[in-house]
């Protein structure tokens, strides 16, 4: 600070010029006083021959006490006046710096508690630092923690904000926020460490943004004019970046409270949504289980020496599994009688409308085709013309005679299916052709026969008999339903099928029903 002129301490000190006043009055001897420009300021001019003694400051010349030698007590007083003077300007200076410091953190501080947005925090931090510390260049950027990279939130000027590429230990500001501490450089061209060969930049103050222990951004001022950055301004970008910081936090914390909000409300609607599509579908489907219900015979024929019996259960609402029993001829005494399990790839309601359409197919075939070889043709091109190519039905048809007891069984790539004969032993209801509807142009299919005896049964059924599982993968199989159907050889054939779903139930356990269920039995009465 330049010392205070001797013109004006003597001028404008009343208590400096009374003590002047007085000191040379006790000194009993004419005496001088004049500025280093010799102007007059006190005494008698014109004192000629007398010894002059010279008023410094910091090796500074500010005038003259000529008098006797008694004057240098004088000038020695003047000396030290004038140091108390500078000293307490200095003060001063460093007091209302001091203030405007204190007084820009806290009116700072004040507007970051009103953003909660990054941009705006780290524009205002810039702002704010500008108000004090000389600078024509500034960013703040924030770290990506996964990648290491500096992105820039704020900057000012032509050089810094132009810069990219910096990155965690790169670079000046990439080393200050790997090593987490501020840093003067003033001189820019000749740091090692810079990111760029050629820069504008020639003094930098840069210090990181801490939340904690953690850096999360730096902020850098800059000056393209050579300049020396203090302590001081150091300290103050270290203050700022402070509150930054934790303003910066305070803003991300807000923005992913605010996504988090919107996402639950978008969960919300998309949840809201689901549960009208599913409560839709729900109806559907119940609809859908109740008009397929409705396509399985109420009841199946009244045959004069025969019972017939069947039973399905869908793994779903709707299934793809198809039973049927038609009669042709008298009631109750009919000439031929037909009996068919159907199984449509696919399950659920796609399954259940091919299975609508295998209905309306075969009882429209039926009575109207010369055998059951050409029924099943006819009702393989019906299929695949009406389904999509991927959508097929396999089939076991059998055609009685209940006048003779003859069985011709046609099986369209169906399961074996079984004759239980009254002894007990086998008789295996092989498949004679293609599955329904899979080929526009298949060979046709072939019969089996047989005739029943008195107490033989037919037992038709879907794969969602013997591939029942159980919890550990084990397959239901064709033995065991073997064993329960001579096991329940004697029982009405209600009970016969009532036994092989126990059977099936106690064998998956707590296994989910994975396929649909289908069994039919007819017996030849004793």
């Amino acid at each position: 600070m330049a010392a205070t002129p001797l013109r004006q301490l003597i001028a404008r000190q009343a208590d400096a010029r009374a003590l002047v006043s007085s000191v040379a009055d006790a000194l009993e001897f004419p005496l001088t006083i004049e500025d280093a420009d010799g102007r007059l300021l006190h005494g008698i001019a014109a004192l000629e021959g007398l010894p002059r003694f010279p008023v410094t400051y910091q090796e500074t010349s500010l005038g003259w006490v000529a008098g006797s030698d008694r004057a240098r007590v004088l000038a020695s007083l003047l000396d030290h006046l004038v140091a108390r003077e500078a000293e307490r300007k200095a003060l001063g200076s460093e007091v209302l710096h001091l203030y405007r410091e204190v007084n820009l953190i806290y009116s700072f501080s004040e507007k970051l508690a009103a953003l909660l947005d990054l941009e705006r925090v780290a524009r205002l931090t810039l702002q704010e630092a500008r108000h004090l510390i000389a600078a024509t260049d500034g960013v703040v950027m924030l770290l990506d923690d996964e990648t290491g990279a500096l992105t820039t939130a704020a900057a000012f000027g032509a050089v810094l904000p132009e810069l990219t590429g910096f990155r965690r230990g790169l670079g000046i500001l990439g080393a200050v926020v790997e090593s987490g501490v501020a840093e003067i450089v003033n001189d820019v061209e000749h740091d090692p460490r810079r990111a760029v060969q050629q820069t504008a930049i020639k003094s930098l103050l840069t210090a990181p943004l801490r939340v904690g222990e953690r850096v999360i951004g730096v902020i850098a001022l800059g000056n393209t004019a050579p300049s020396a950055y203090t302590a001081a301004e150091l300290k103050l970008v270290t203050t700022l970046g402070l509150h930054a910081a934790t303003a910066i936090e305070n803003a991300r914390l807000f923005e992913r409270t605010i996504e988090a909000a919107r996402e639950r409300e978008r969960l919300m609607e998309l949840h809201q949504r689901a549960e009208l599509a599913r409560a839709k579908l729900q109806r559907d489907l119940d609809l859908a289980a109740l008009i397929q219900a409705q396509l399985f015979p109420s009841e199946l024929p009244q045959v004069s020496g025969y019972a017939l019996a069947a039973r399905n259960r869908p793994a779903r609402s709707c299934g793809g599994d198809y039973f049927d029993a038609l009669a042709f001829g008298e009631r109750g005494a009919p000439e031929h009688v037909l009996l068919c399990v159907a199984d449509v790839a696919g399950k659920g309601l796609p399954a259940a409308l091919v299975m609508s359409n295998m209905q309306a197919t075969l009882r429209a075939l039926f009575g109207r085709t010369t055998s059951l070889p050409l029924l099943a043709d006819s009702a393989s091109g019906l299929l695949y013309a009406s389904t999509s190519p991927e959508k097929y039905v396999t089939a076991a048809f059998a055609e009685l005679t209940p006048s003779t007891g003859e069985l011709i069984f046609v099986g369209a790539g169906h399961l074996d299916n079984l004759v239980v004969k009254a002894d007990g032993s086998l008789v295996k209801l092989e498949s004679t052709g293609a599955p329904l509807g899979l080929l526009p142009d298949q060979p046709p299919y072939a019969d089996a026969r047989i005739t029943l005896s008195s107490g033989d049964c037919v037992v038709l059924f879907s794969d969602g008999v013997t591939d029942a599982q159980d919890e550990d993968g084990n397959e239901f199989g064709e033995e065991r339903l073997v064993d329960v159907l001579r096991a329940s050889a004697g029982k009405d054939v209600g009970l016969i099928i009532s036994d092989v779903f126990a059977a099936i139930d106690a064998f998956v356990a707590t296994a989910p029903q994975f396929d649909d269920i289908t069994l039919l039995v007819a017996r030849k009465n004793p």
